[in-house]
């Protein structure tokens, strides 16, 4: 699919868009335009970007692929050499991005509360080389009051050679936009964008009003400045922070890597700067700290003192903390002749010692703990345990918890290993919002955290990280029920040069830090911020309502009306998904609408007085289960009535489709009803203790049954999508049927290594036909290799991992009808726009969603 937008009249849209009025941002008086203005006298000391390591030869580019045409310049815009434009944060700026028409920049208009950090973006599409190019901001000033220039902080968004598609790429890569530079002097290519992002720090002790002021731009190719008018409207309340919420992250303390060959004074700086960082940035609860062992006895915390600066600079315990050096110095001093693999996949279990001396050892750390009156520590003993461990694992967390401290476990509560962890865990943290919000609330037994690494830096798609990364942290983990955030990693640099995300043994994430100690944030962190500061203003909307609740004021009682339906209205507009992507959600304009519409109802209930004082729960809405969806045909259903696809069958009778393990046996039946069709019937034993034939090492292993393609036979670059049917039935009850995890694994005789794999939940649905269709066009997307690859497809592969079913599981898929297809016309399969936008403005981009480009030309 691909996604075009066009420009729209308002008028056109008023039957359909929801209109919420902004006026109260700029009514004080009509915004002036961009105008020219004298380049400003300027000393301002000159910083430049960061160096960049070249690229290793053995890497490919991957660029991004601009659909969007060449912008037409006003005359204007051609005698000072560039195009300004305006994107929302969670929408990405690459070096070759066109600005569409309706982007075309006419001023910078926001609203904050005091105490937030509000970012303005812009953006320069040069049509010649831009030489000395500068950007200076005034202060902020209304008769209220000034917000100084020294609170504003200009940075320039700058490409760095990422691998991709994901941290693990090794051989391709793409120029992405990963930091935010503090620069003062930048040049440019013609035809390479430049962002930049104009941070606002609004005081606490700022006044509500409109303030205004400029930023200015110039470079040495032009004779006179560029002044872009600011408009930011500062509300009469401050945020609040629901106290049930923390937001933490995995964090490398004293980091190798940035700090090596520093001086401790450097050290001291630089750290202090990250823990201001990390307050600014919303953590609320310390980072992740790392106990270690070095007699096979006693436990310690490295670097004590750093602790006590973190809580010093406003973190704040319970502190999560792992172990696994500490485990794994126990088990080689008590079980010398064992070795240790990745997940602790060990070659022998331990002896009893090895559990009595984890008890003995926490529970002294513990005393000592108290002692020197430190924040509850909870313990991730051991992280990511395989599932062919899981009765090691949890007597590992018995022997913990033994001694007194809380435990967390870095693991799906709904996989089949969880069950043996289950006595011995308070808090399950999994990297998706797994389990449903009602199950949650429904019992008091665990706390729920996650680890949301697919925005923090695994996919290093920016839509992925930023706005699946603001909705992830906003409105999402309002909707979850989870009570932590704490993704990989604030910092990860794995490889000597920080600054180099290629050579490192994964391509890294997360701030960085320059030669002053100052943090240089990550773009998508800012995005995680904006995210954060909406669920402030969400929890200080219901703190509002809950405190005014019963007045006995009827204009008090219809605001908290009003405000509980906004609530209510939010909660069912959120389509909730396990890990938020970037797709399915809302367009990114209707975030910032969406809080003003918060702000205003906040606004409204504030100029009532409180009846009571207590906190709100973090969740003030009467229906919590998600709408039914409706029931509607598909795109490709409606198509296939029609007549407007094309198929290629991959099943034909299923005897080229062949078992690969000892778990799974394959039969060939006549499809029920369908007498000239056959199906498969694959069934499989599941068997955590036996190999099936993957070499040995893997006893609990991966059941795949697969079809092999002559070199040139399969070309999926040329297909919409595979689509198949399955069923599925099995002895499992009524709990653990609520998952069915499935893969999809490609091949290609292009490469040598696997082309594609995922992975797929089909839920609790059992004993009924399920279609299931992959998008080939996102496939090849995520695969990050181009298309050739995709032109003759060796092997099309279907497995399960044991690991996602507890043993002795009897489970049979059930597959018909499997195929590629492709649309014979063009076909919208969907339209993209907000369902409420901001005023004033006279067009709206509204987005299509077309289906059928890969065929019909």
């Amino acid at each position: 699919m691909i996604r075009r937008i066009m420009t729209l009249p308002l008028a056109v849209l008023i039957v359909s868009v929801s209109l919420a009025s902004t006026s109260a941002l700029t009514s004080a008086a009509p915004l002036t335009a961009i105008r020219l203005a004298p380049k400003p006298v300027d000393h301002t000391t000159e910083r430049h970007a960061q160096r960049q390591p070249p690229v290793p030869s053995t890497y490919k580019e991957m660029p991004f692929v601009e659909i969007a045409t060449e912008p037409e310049l006003i005359p204007e815009e051609k005698q000072r050499g560039y195009l300004l434009f305006h994107r929302p944060i969670t929408e990405p700026v690459y070096p070759n991005s066109k600005p569409r028409a309706h982007e075309r920049l006419e001023q910078l208009v926001a609203f904050a509360t005091p105490g937030e950090f509000e970012p303005l973006t812009f953006s320069l599409y040069p049509v010649r080389k831009l030489q000395n190019l500068k950007v200076r901001c005034s202060p902020l000033t209304c008769d209220a009051g000034e917000i100084p220039a020294d609170e504003i902080t200009v940075r320039l968004v700058t490409y760095w050679n990422i691998g991709y598609p994901r941290y693990t790429s090794r051989s391709t890569y793409r120029r992405t936009p990963e930091l935010l530079e503090r620069i003062s002097v930048h040049p440019s290519l013609s035809g390479e964008c430049q962002r930049y992002w104009v941070q606002v720090h609004v005081p606490g002790d700022t006044k509500p009003g409109l303030y205004r002021g400029t930023a200015s731009v110039w470079d040495d190719g032009f004779e006179k400045a560029i002044e872009i008018p600011i408009s930011l409207r500062v509300l009469v309340f401050k945020l609040l922070k629901d106290p049930a919420k923390h937001y933490s992250a995995y964090y490398y303390m004293r980091n190798r890597t940035q700090y090596a060959e520093k001086s401790e004074s450097f050290v001291r700086k630089a750290a202090a700067n990250e823990y201001r960082a990390m307050v600014e940035y919303g953590l609320n609860m310390t980072p992740t700290l790392y106990l270690r062992c070095n007699d096979a006895k006693t436990i310690y915390l490295p670097y004590p003192e750093e602790l006590d600066r973190m809580l010093k600079a406003g973190l704040a315990g319970p502190v999560p903390v792992t172990a696994d050096s500490v485990i794994s110095r126990f088990y080689r001093a008590t079980t010398p002749d064992g070795e240790r693999g990745s997940h602790w996949h060990i070659s022998k279990l331990p002896p009893p010692e090895f559990y009595e001396r984890i008890t003995v050892a926490f529970t002294a750390f513990e005393i000592e703990r108290k002692a020197k009156g430190w924040p509850e520590f909870i313990c991730c003993p051991i992280d990511e345990v395989a599932a062919a461990r899981k009765e090691f694992g949890a007597k590992v967390y018995a022997a913990v918890k033994a001694a007194g401290i809380r435990t967390y476990a870095t693991k799906d509560p709904t996989g089949a290993d969880a069950a043996p962890y289950r006595s011995y865990i308070d808090i399950w943290c999994s990297q998706p919002y797994s389990v449903p919000y009602e199950n949650i609330v429904g019992q008091d037994r665990y706390e729920y955290w996650c680890y949301p690494n697919h925005n923090a830096g695994e996919i290093k798609d920016r839509r992925v990280m930023c706005m699946g990364g603001r909705m992830t942290y906003g409105f999402g983990f309002w909707r979850s029920g989870y009570t932590t955030l704490i993704p990989w990693n604030w910092n990860w640099t794995p490889g000597n040069d920080q600054f180099d995300y290629l050579r490192g043994s994964h391509s890294g994430c997360g701030q960085r830090i320059n030669e002053d100690g100052e943090v240089i944030p990550a773009i998508y962190w800012d995005c995680f911020r904006e995210g954060n500061d909406d669920a402030r203003y969400i929890y200080t909307l219901q703190q509002a309502v809950f405190q005014r609740e019963g007045s006995p004021n009827a204009e008090c009682r219809r605001a908290v009306a009003g405000a509980k339906k906004l609530l209510q209205n939010t909660w069912d507009a959120i389509n909730v998904q396990q890990k938020y992507l970037a797709d399915d959600m809302w367009p990114s304009e209707e975030f910032n609408t969406r809080r003003w519409l918060l702000a205003q109802a906040t606004s409204e209930l504030l100029s009532y007085p409180a009846v009571r004082t207590d906190n709100a729960p973090s969740v003030l809405v009467t229906r919590i289960s998600p709408r039914p969806t409706k029931t509607e045909t598909s795109i490709i259903d409606k198509a296939m009535e029609a007549g407007n696809i094309q198929s290629m069958d991959l099943g034909g009778d299923f005897a080229a489709w062949s078992n690969g393990t000892k778990e799974g046996t394959a039969k060939i039946t006549a499809a029920v009803g369908r007498k000239d069709m056959k199906e498969l019937h694959w069934r499989i034993r599941v068997d955590h203790k036996t190999d099936g034939g993957e070499g040995g090492q893997y006893p609990v292993g991966w059941p795949r049954i697969a079809r092999p393609f002559r070199d040139g036979e399969l070309d999926f670059s040329a297909y919409d999508y595979l689509s198949l049917l399955i069923r599925v039935d099995s002895n499992r009850d009524e709990v653990a049927d609520d998952s069915t995890r499935l893969g999809l694994s490609l091949r290609s005789h292009g490469t040598p290594r696997r082309l594609f794999e995922t992975r797929v939940d089909l839920g609790d649905r059992q004993r009924q036909w399920i279609p299931l269709r992959f998008s080939l066009g996102e496939l090849i997307d995520q695969a990050g290799v181009g298309r050739d690859p995709w032109r003759s497809i060796s092997h099309v592969q279907l497995f399960v991992a044991e690991s996602d079913y507890a043993h002795g599981t009897d489970i049979t898929f059930q597959v018909q009808d499997i195929k590629l297809l492709r649309f014979t016309s063009l076909t919208i399969q969907r339209v993209y726009s907000p369902a409420y936008i901001t005023l004033p403005r006279n067009r709206l981009a509204v987005s299509f969603g077309i289906m059928g480009t890969r065929y019909v030309r």
